[in-house]
């Protein structure tokens, strides 16, 4: 069994010696972002701290549209001459906060995240790479931290967990270590039944003529290692992000037999584009490092990019790119 590190002294260290705290997330948030944010916030008010949660959001995804009440986009002046530590959770990059950086100026910054790749940056890091998302290293600061698990908190921890792990279907041999946690959450009453429910029920008729759009054009290459889909600007219009079923279309194309990868290209504005990678259990592509190549980042499986070009060059550039990792493992 995998063992996961344990929470760096340093960080114990500077939640006990602060008693007002800043913890942000990324841009574009998801459950794991947020859910980690809230949790954390959660368990330092149960130490008897004093917590802001900030983001940038939009909260336009389906699963997230109800959490904007809990979240700042601004710190308040007279917070912000207490000096919090700031807690940067579930970024590999300094850039991933915009436009919250800058009122983090002059304060600490700690950073908790579990991807490979990025930038190196904050004063203090807890960085594991192998955990599945960053509720997983949240809840082993709870227990390091000896703060009891609430339902509710419970019930987010379970959220972001599963959410990175695409309900657990990303989890291979040797990682007893999630299901444990698991086990803990369901103790303290997180109902797996509802969090599946939170993730893929309740979509609308209009998600799944856009899902059924998207699957309908998306193009193969090598083979069927490569499947692109796209999503035009017009388009995102039409529908809207809450109508967007990601984590469906991307079950879909990689349950494709020989699919390794999949591209899902989303037109942003007419000279910007999102690009979200993923790669199948089974491929020895890291798209991670492939997201790194144009200033993103991610997981092994699991990452994004953007890009500030049209969807036209943003579709050769980024399948180009891919076509050298697709020759080297041919």
């Amino acid at each position: 069994m995998i063992q996961t590190p344990p929470v760096p002294q340093e960080l114990i260290e500077a939640i006990n010696s602060h008693n007002t705290f800043v913890i942000a997330g990324h841009r574009n948030p998801d459950a794991d972002c947020l859910n980690s944010q809230l949790v954390l916030g959660s368990a330092l008010n149960h130490l008897g701290k004093e917590v802001i949660l900030l983001s940038p959001g939009p909260f336009d995804r389906h699963e997230i549209a109800d959490y904007q009440e809990f979240f700042h986009d601004t710190i308040p002046k007279e917070f912000k001459d207490t000096k919090p530590l700031a807690i940067i959770v579930d970024c590999s990059t300094p850039d991933r906060i915009a436009p919250l950086g800058p009122q983090l100026e002059g304060l600490t910054v700690a950073v908790i995240d579990h991807h490979a790749a990025g930038t190196v940056f904050g004063e203090i890091r807890y960085i594991v790479p192998k955990a599945f998302s960053v509720t997983f290293l949240i809840f082993h600061i709870m227990q390091t931290l000896a703060v009891p698990i609430t339902k509710l908190d419970a019930e987010r921890l379970l959220f972001g967990l599963a959410a990175d792990t695409g309900f657990f279907r990303h989890i291979n041999e040797g990682r007893s270590e999630v299901f444990e946690m698991v086990a803990v959450l369901a103790e303290a009453g997180a109902s797996p039944r509802d969090i599946y429910h939170t993730m893929y029920g309740d979509r609308s008729f209009t998600s799944k003529k856009l899902l059924g759009l998207l699957l309908s054009r998306t193009e193969s290459m090598f083979d069927d290692r490569l499947l692109i889909t796209w999503e035009t600007i017009d388009e995102h219009n039409q529908f809207g992000e809450k109508e967007r079923d990601s984590e469906s279309l991307y079950a879909q194309l990689l349950s494709i037999a020989h699919c390794e990868v999949v591209l899902y290209i989303r037109q942003e504005q007419s000279q910007s584009c999102t690009v979200g990678f993923r790669a199948a259990a089974n491929s020895s592509i890291d798209v991670g490092l492939v997201a790194s190549e144009f200033g993103g980042g991610g997981h092994r499986k699991a990452s994004g990019a953007t890009l500030e070009m049209d969807l036209e060059k943003t579709k050769a550039i980024v399948t180009k790119t891919l076509s050298n990792y697709f020759t080297v493992t041919m």
